[in-house]
């Protein structure tokens, strides 16, 4: 009977509304009562939602969403500039988002106009599974708990498998035009890190480097991996900067192209390109018959 009667609080206590929480921006959030359907404002958000309480919470999603497939059919709204009134018309008891895509005034904006919203930050990639352990707590999912420990296994078992390899010199693209990559404050530079290389931009603060193509030719990588589809054609990049043909990562033919969904969505499939990056970092570390 005791037993009985402590899994029902527990059940209570789950099921409760959190009352006033903060946010990663430091923002006061009141949720009075749990969501019944959420609104996410970036595509990331959205993912991270459907793998903690499933597609079925989402309100709608942004323009630009595509993942998982059974958004399709969800009705959609401007995320930039985000269209406040389209995202209240959803009828959501809570909007979510990140701080690197959403500002602080959209969401007090909305939470103004009655549909309170939650930020995440994304500065590291342990922020990806904290997210979901929160969204469980936002939500009163339980999916988001179980998806946290996944991904947290699968990054344990990519650094247990690049353990003891030397790291290459990695420098890590958006596209191959405009020199955009990522400062040694991201998470995307602490996924090549996790997968077992030293990235080059790392003498960027902050979350963002746009180096030049003199400052590539110092830094010399070893390996460059475009987020530009896995089909990305390595000669592009050389066609758009002919000094790159010296450069080592040229000239050993490891130039590669990524899915940008995989590194520039914090979301659950960042695993998948923490993955993938090991991968090409290390193919040795991967072979069949290898520790």
């Amino acid at each position: 009977m005791r037993c009985l009667l402590f899994a029902l609080l527990l059940v209570a206590g789950c099921t409760s509304a959190p009352g006033t929480v903060r946010d990663d921006a430091g923002r006061a959030v009141d949720l009075a009562e749990r969501p019944a359907r959420v609104v996410p404002l970036s595509p990331a958000l959205t993912e991270l939602v459907a793998v903690a309480g499933g597609v079925e919470r989402l309100a709608g999603v942004s323009l630009s969403d595509d993942h998982p497939p059974e958004v399709a059919g969800l009705p959609r709204f401007q995320s930039f500039p985000l269209d406040r009134e389209a995202v209240v018309g959803l009828g959501a008891g809570l909007a979510v988002g990140s701080m690197d895509v959403n500002g602080a005034d959209d969401a007090d904006a909305l939470a103004a106009l009655g549909v309170p919203t939650y930020l995440f930050r994304f500065g590291r990639v342990s922020d990806i599974p904290r997210a979901m352990r929160v969204l469980d707590t936002l939500l009163a999912t339980r999916g988001g708990h179980p998806a946290a420990d996944a991904f947290e296994a699968r990054v344990a078992a990519v650094q247990g498998a690049v353990a003891g390899f030397l790291p290459p010199r990695v420098l890590l693209l958006v596209g191959d035009d405009a020199l955009y990559a990522f400062g040694r404050d991201s998470y995307a530079a602490e996924m090549v890190r996790l997968a077992g290389g030293q990235p080059t931009t790392d003498g960027y603060a902050g979350q963002r480097a746009d180096p030049s193509d003199e400052a590539v030719l110092e830094m010399a990588p070893e390996v460059i991996v475009v987020l530009a589809g896995a089909d990305y054609d390595p000669a592009r990049l050389v066609e758009r900067h002919p000094a790159f043909a010296t450069l080592p990562a040229v000239l050993s033919g490891r130039v590669y192209g990524m899915d940008p969904d995989l590194v520039s969505r914090p979301g659950p499939r960042v695993a998948d390109g923490l993955e993938r990056l090991a991968r090409l970092l290390h193919p040795e570390a991967f072979a069949a018959g290898a520790a």
